[in-house]
């Protein structure tokens, strides 16, 4: 490998590093969207680290050149790639003892060392992979997806208390939606915990009264409600993604929302049981303005 190719792989690591470093100083909100997963899109399988490249590159969907045309679609003549980091594994050779009995000419057993050499993988690098945005391609659109959400039934008779209606949408931008004034849900994700969160935002609307968009207070609260009611009651979430979520909004709005956290919570336990799961499928709508987003 020649020194310029050394150099330029270099710099493209360090741009895709200081582009991570960024988004924690001042894009919080881009980190936490980060955590959670789209819709079966190819960057699901990417790590938290490319993902976060991805949104900081302002876009949802990013593929390379290839993946874009299996799905009939063309890179934009001058688009410009950003690159995302795969690792290199390779196979090396480590040295194990271990221990063996054997019969020896005496016909006893001995425990005798043996000294073997196996092949293991290491990771020792990474390489710079160039991907493009969806904003900078054209051709075939992009089947949406129609996915089923799983509503555990017990939460149906707040559902209809509150005058609510669940949908689900495409991804774009946020995984949960809930609308102030239409009292719309909608999911781009079928996770129980995005759910519980737009369900603790109509909840805590219903009780407090809340504004539209990303009002920091509001998402902590909804967030913590969210894992709250999930532990209560018996679901299984990932309390990880919660905790990543709630620091990027500050622990110090979630010592201020106790109080208003409790009521939420209270709200919905009080009236759900724990009884079965009812499978709701429902067509993607575009989503409508004036939303609390996850």
């Amino acid at each position: 490998m020649s020194s310029g190719v050394k150099s330029d792989k270099k710099s493209r690591i360090r741009e895709a590093i200081e582009t991570v470093l960024k988004a924690f100083e001042d894009n919080p909100e881009k980190v936490a969207l980060a955590v959670f997963k789209g819709n079966r899109k190819p960057s699901d399988n990417w790590s938290f680290f490319n993902r976060l490249i991805m949104l900081m590159n302002n876009t949802e969907d990013a593929r390379g050149f290839r993946q874009w045309q299996k799905v009939g679609r063309r890179v934009k003549k001058g688009a410009k790639a950003f690159y995302i980091l795969a690792p290199i594994r390779k196979k090396v050779p480590v040295k194990i003892e271990r221990k063996e009995e054997r019969m020896n000419e005496n016909v006893e057993v001995e425990v005798v060392e043996i000294e073997e050499t196996i092949f293991v993988e290491k990771l020792v690098g990474f390489k710079p992979v160039p991907v493009f945005r969806y904003e900078d391609t054209e051709g075939e659109p992009l089947p949406e997806e129609n996915f089923s959400i799983e509503i555990p039934y017990e939460f149906n008779g707040i559902i209809e208390e509150l005058g609510l209606r669940v949908e689900t949408t495409a991804f774009r931008n946020y995984y949960g939606t809930y609308n102030i004034k239409t009292k719309v849900i909608k999911l781009a994700s079928p996770e129980l915990i995005v759910f519980l969160h737009e369900l603790a935002h109509a909840v805590d609307d219903h009780l407090h009264g809340i504004q539209g968009g990303q009002i920091q207070l509001q998402e902590v609260v909804a967030e913590f409600s969210a894992a709250v009611i999930a532990y209560l009651m018996g679901y299984k979430i990932p309390l990880g993604n919660v905790k990543e979520y709630i620091e990027h909004y500050g622990f110090t709005e979630l010592f201020k929302a106790f109080a208003r956290v409790e009521r939420v919570v209270s709200f919905v336990v009080e009236r759900t049981s724990r009884k079965s799961v009812e499978a709701v499928g429902m067509p993607v709508r575009k989503p409508a303005s004036q939303t609390s987003g996850l």
